[in-house]
């Protein structure tokens, strides 16, 4: 039982570390994602997911629930038992973020949240990404786009209601390794 447990935590996290081929991977620039890619204004919609991040040799796992609607998204962060670590708050029309964690969270946790999730810059960023990824993930295996500081690499395709997203998209900055894999897209 130890031997496979040992196993497939080194699987997992030798699977997070693997470079990509570059024969795999199409890139386009900024531009390019902006002009193909409409800026949706989705009412109200529901994201369910995955997700890994990764701050130097610090990591965490766990599920995403983000859900937006009246020009505000909620979004939870619960680790791999389903206990929340993590509700934050968007105010959209103020660009204001609140976090509200566990009482009973760690240290190490809520410092990796912060630093992607707390960061106003980053996660309206983030938001963008995530809700209007580019149309080319229709016809491509791996997408890349290079904004400021960020690789945004957009993985596999599925639809979701009439919606086309990608099955992973992972953010990767310095330190930063951010890992969301989309389960359910309800608007």
């Amino acid at each position: 039982m130890r031997i496979t447990l040992v196993t497939l935590i080194i699987l997992f996290t030798s699977s997070c570390t693997i470079p990509y081929l570059k024969d795999d991977i199409h890139q386009i620039s900024y531009d390019e994602y902006k002009s193909f890619s409409p800026i949706n204004k989705d009412d109200k919609f529901k994201l369910n997911g995955k997700l890994s991040l990764f701050i130097d040799d610090k990591g965490q796992a766990g599920k995403i629930l983000w859900e937006h609607s009246n020009n505000k998204d909620t979004i939870h962060i619960l680790n791999p038992l389903n206990t929340k670590i993590a509700e934050i708050v968007l105010l959209n029309s103020e660009k204001k973020v609140k976090i509200n964690f566990a009482k009973n969270k760690n240290k190490n946790t809520a410092q990796m949240i912060n630093k992607i999730f707390g960061d106003k810059k980053n996660i309206f960023f983030l938001k963008q990404f995530i809700t209007n990824p580019p149309p080319q993930i229709n016809s491509k295996k791996i997408i890349l786009i290079n904004y400021q500081d960020w690789k945004i690499f957009y993985q596999g395709k599925k639809v979701f209601g009439n919606r086309l997203l990608p099955k992973i998209i992972e953010f990767e900055k310095n330190d930063i390794n951010l890992k969301i894999f989309i389960s359910d897209w309800i608007k």
